[in-house]
């Protein structure tokens, strides 16, 4: 999201680059001659959320992170949604999990919905599913979804052993939702990332933006498998196409639609409340961006793409990744058509969450190391090296893995854009 206010520590989440002309239904802040005026694109691409920058917190620490969860989670009031790649099995996600449970059963109100990865949530005999069982076998009010990639079928699927099998396609989303409060990270469920491995953490209240959130959950829930109580998957009650026994083409062709008809209709929404209300009282403005690439939704790589091109000259950017493994079209707008100055920071390769792995994943922090040296070498080449610079996060007993993006516009001494 956009913050207007370069003097306040208000830290908003998602897009920005290129221009427009005057639009009456645009805030303030995004008309012409105003200080984000080439920003003003990103309400063509996506729901626009108004909200106060002092309802948004940036957690700092992995233990924050897990007490916030922990806290919220057994105070929780109507509803908890949890999106992750998979959750862990040791002492602490047990201890989340318990205070699902008990918060579960002394509240009928409660409705827990968790949705994770197919391959990486039944991996091994002891894994997410098996974690979470007895809330399934227990309640109505908690649903287990398991997204299963419309790749994985046929020989691959019975033969592919596991880890290997999620090299075809996994749901990778975190974002974790309580009540009215949305937590936007890329930290899983697990014990690193709730005790030594520094990720990003931001949280917002606002009712709206909770309530898109959980809408646009219950959409990718829609076509994942549901877990029943006899511990075998379902189709949800809306969906006929099993994504391993259908055309990957079917599959693809029915979730996207179902994802684009109901952002559109969000889009709209917002559209008409920023109209009539004109966003009393907002800083910062929220533009939540979506990625799926095998349904073919390229939403947020686009919007990335135009605000990496869109950099004003005298700009700043500065990237934060824990893999380097930039896109080819991110390192040619790098390279060829972003004017900001760049800082990129990555993990060194000893705080690379692979480092000492089993078997040739072990390589993988050298093969990131390798690919940043390669785009160092092609930025020397293109005359560009003085405007990108690479750094490395390294501290003691750490991984790293945060994702991010920080956008200064000139003479800015914050960012405007995250």
């Amino acid at each position: 999201s956009s913050s207007s206010n370069n003097n306040s520590n208000h830290h908003p989440s998602a897009s920005g680059g290129g221009g427009g002309p005057a639009d009456s239904t645009l805030p303030a802040a995004f008309q012409p001659a105003s200080s984000l005026q080439s920003l003003a694109w990103l309400h063509t691409t996506s729901p626009c959320f108004p909200v106060s920058g002092d309802r948004i917190e940036v957690i700092r620490e992995p233990t924050a992170f897990y007490n916030t969860l922990l806290e919220k989670c057994t105070t929780a009031r109507r509803r908890i949604m949890l999106a992750s790649l998979y959750l862990g099995t040791g002492s602490l996600e047990t201890r989340l999990v318990h205070a699902i449970h008990e918060n579960l059963q002394r509240n009928d109100r409660l409705r827990v919905s968790v949705l994770l990865d197919f391959t990486r949530g039944t991996r091994g005999i002891s894994n997410s599913k098996t974690t979470l069982m007895p809330l399934v076998e227990e309640t109505d009010n908690f649903r287990l979804s398991l997204y299963h990639t419309p790749v994985l079928r046929g020989m691959t699927k019975r033969l592919a052993p596991p880890r290997w099998n999620e090299l075809l396609g996994i749901q990778h989303m975190k974002l974790y939702l309580i009540d009215d409060t949305v937590i936007l990270s890329g930290a899983n469920l697990s014990n690193d990332y709730f005790t030594n491995r520094q990720d990003r953490y931001v949280m917002i209240e606002d009712r709206r933006l909770a309530d898109f959130y959980a809408q646009f959950l219950d959409k990718v829930q829609e076509f994942s498998l549901t877990v029943g109580r006899d511990g075998g998957t379902k189709l949800h009650d809306t969906w006929t196409m099993l994504p391993y026994k259908c055309t990957q083409y079917e599959f693809a062709t029915e979730a996207r639609e179902r994802i684009r008809t109901f952002f559109r209709g969000v889009m709209a929404e917002q559209r008409n409340l920023l109209q009539q209300q004109h966003s009393e009282g907002a800083d910062t403005w929220i533009f939540p961006l979506i990625e799926m690439g095998q349904l073919g939704i390229h939403h947020d790589s686009l919007a990335t793409k135009q605000l990496l091109s869109g950099c004003l000259p005298g700009s700043r950017l500065r990237l934060a990744t824990g893999y380097f493994n930039l896109t080819e079209t991110y390192m040619r707008t790098l390279t060829n058509d972003c004017q900001a100055q760049c800082n990129i920071l990555m993990a060194h390769p000893n705080a690379n969450g692979f480092l000492g792995a089993k078997g040739p994943a072990g390589g993988i922090p050298a093969a990131y190391s390798l690919l940043a040296r390669k785009f160092l070498e092609s930025l020397r080449s293109s005359g560009q090296s003085h405007r990108v610079e690479l750094f490395e996060y390294e501290r003691p007993g750490w991984t790293y893995h945060a994702k991010g993006l920080w956008y200064y516009l000139p003479d800015s001494t914050l960012p405007n854009v995250t």
